[in-house]
């Protein structure tokens, strides 16, 4: 399992850090759970997550971080690893991770008229996956549960493996510690999007803070640098994993995202001295 000492490092906590932003994420609005947006993207122009906005790690979370491991690594055809920030004690530091809001869709490109394109081999139309995939308590019966991924709709190109896979998919026993009356409680459906639009050192921001040593050396295929998995919840997407070419495949499945960006100590201060030269 992958978040077992986090999720221990976690309960442990005593004292959660106060949010230090009140500025709430904006939804971005989706059509019956599918991948197009609403207008309400265009009005949502930056996110960014902060590292003192995180909430616990439960293990619910951690049973949703090892459903998107288990899909990716059957995908990409290789045993991946999704780290934790706990796990990389990045917890205890101070971060931010600056994210553009995927966009409403792709403009299609108008050929003229009088253009003929060459005849070229076709391949399939993208389309969703379905991964049924049975999570095994410590002891009992399997739980099946499913996860949708959805190429997103804004990507420029999208992955093979949407053209490819079959539609359905039935992968191996994910194994867990858990039993099986905490799993019959869980969520058994989950829907996710997935684009590769992020820069390959997307998490630049955490380099420094991070001890190598901690990241997992099978976590360097080129596939995942920039890759970037939304949840689809509720109508509202949030950013739940992130690749990069240094940390590797990254869970920020339970950092709320916020709207825009930070306020600086110098703009607050110059907001506060604006207000006292009005009054």
């Amino acid at each position: 399992m992958i978040f077992i000492e986090a999720l221990n490092r976690a309960s442990t906590q005593t004292n959660e850090k106060k949010l230090i932003s009140r500025n709430k994420y904006r939804p971005v609005i989706s059509n019956k759970d599918s991948v197009d947006l609403s207008s309400a993207a265009h009005q949502v122009k930056e996110i960014h997550l902060d590292s003192q906005t995180k909430k616990t790690l439960t293990a619910s979370t951690s049973i949703f971080a090892n459903l998107i491991e288990h899909v990716l690594s059957h995908i990409m055809n290789s045993t991946l690893h999704l780290h934790s920030p706990e796990e990389l004690n990045l917890d205890s530091k101070e971060w931010k991770i600056f994210l553009q809001v995927p966009p409403l869709n792709t403009e299609k490109i108008n050929k003229a008229d009088d253009y003929i394109t060459p005849e070229v081999p076709q391949r399939p139309p993208a389309k969703q996956l379905i991964f049924h995939i049975p999570v095994k308590p410590l002891y009992g019966t399997p739980v099946e549960m499913t996860v949708l991924l959805s190429p997103h709709n804004g990507s420029p190109e999208t992955p093979i493996f949407f053209h490819t896979f079959p539609k359905e998919s039935w992968l191996p026993i994910l194994h867990t510690p858990y039993s099986p009356e905490f799993l019959n409680q869980q969520i058994t459906h989950y829907h996710i999007l997935l684009d590769q639009d992020g820069e390959q050192d997307q998490l630049s921001s955490l380099h420094a803070h991070i001890n190598q040593s901690k990241i997992a050396e099978n976590n360097t295929q080129s596939a995942i640098f920039g890759l970037r998995i939304w949840r689809a919840k509720n109508q509202v997407l949030t950013p739940a994993v992130l690749g990069d070419s240094k940390v590797g495949l990254l869970f920020v499945g339970h950092y709320p995202p916020i709207e825009g960006n930070p306020i600086t100590e110098e703009e607050r201060a110059r907001q506060a001295n604006n207000l006292y030269t009005k009054a």
